[in-house]
């Protein structure tokens, strides 16, 4: 579905993904852990045309990527929920959802998505006029995943959505994602939230200082001793 070969990003002097490779088939559910500097987003970004390779290609569904604009991505079918959730503070949820659904596709399809919508978080339901910057950091990170499931995705990428919210209200938002994944969406998970991030996945990459450096199967990761020393405090 997505495949990621040689991946080189610069910044200027300063090389901020180098030589990275990633396969995410449909259906899975791929987590890309490391910590604060690794490139995690950086290659999201790539991913989304929001950063421009030097080298290495991206593939979508047996096509090349490069050269196609952000907009065309996502009609395309990649949707990306940046960290920080980047909502519109001064709209309402539903209108920051009704943006989602932006490509001809997904516009048809509206009416329907927003239920679905709804029925997976009826806290945004019972929101649906209160503006977005009034809204709790649980809910808005809600909002920000069901804005890019309004988009109806066949790829959908995560950045940090547990970031800044507490313990109780980042097990949802996981226990979502997972459910997300049974029902059929590929997913593409960033976090620092090792334990979580892996349990829910069913493969993982680890990414230190721009580079690959450890990938197979998510409870093959939690094992690994590096991972345990490193990330889990074990």
């Amino acid at each position: 579905m997505l495949e990621i070969d040689g991946l080189e990003v610069r910044y200027q002097e300063l090389r901020a993904l180098q030589g990275v490779s990633l396969r995410i088939d449909e259906g899975d559910l791929v987590a890309l852990i490391g910590s604060n500097g690794a490139g995690k987003t950086t290659l999201l970004n790539a991913i989304s045309g929001l950063a421009t390779p030097a080298a290495g290609r991206i593939s979508w569904q047996g096509q090349p990527l490069a050269g196609l604009l952000p907009d065309e991505i996502c009609k395309a079918g990649i949707i990306q929920v940046p960290e920080g959730r980047k909502l519109f503070p001064g709209m309402t949820v539903q209108e920051n959802l009704e943006i989602g659904a932006y490509s001809a596709g997904a516009r048809e399809r509206s009416r329907q998505t927003m239920r679905e919508v709804f029925n997976l978080f009826p806290r945004l339901d019972e929101r649906r006029k209160q503006r977005a910057g009034s809204l709790s950091g649980g809910e808005q990170q809600m909002l920000a995943l069901g804005r890019a499931l309004m988009a109806r995705p066949k790829l959908l990428m995560l950045d940090e959505p547990s970031l800044g919210l507490a313990p109780i209200v980042a097990a949802d938002i996981f226990r979502i994602v997972a459910e997300l994944n049974r029902s059929g969406l590929t997913v593409l998970l960033v976090s620092q939230e090792v334990l979580q991030t892996l349990s829910i996945s069913k493969r993982g990459y680890l990414l230190e200082n721009g580079a690959i450096v450890l990938s197979g199967a998510a409870d093959r990761l939690l094992a690994d001793q590096r991972v345990k020393e490193s990330y889990l405090g074990l």
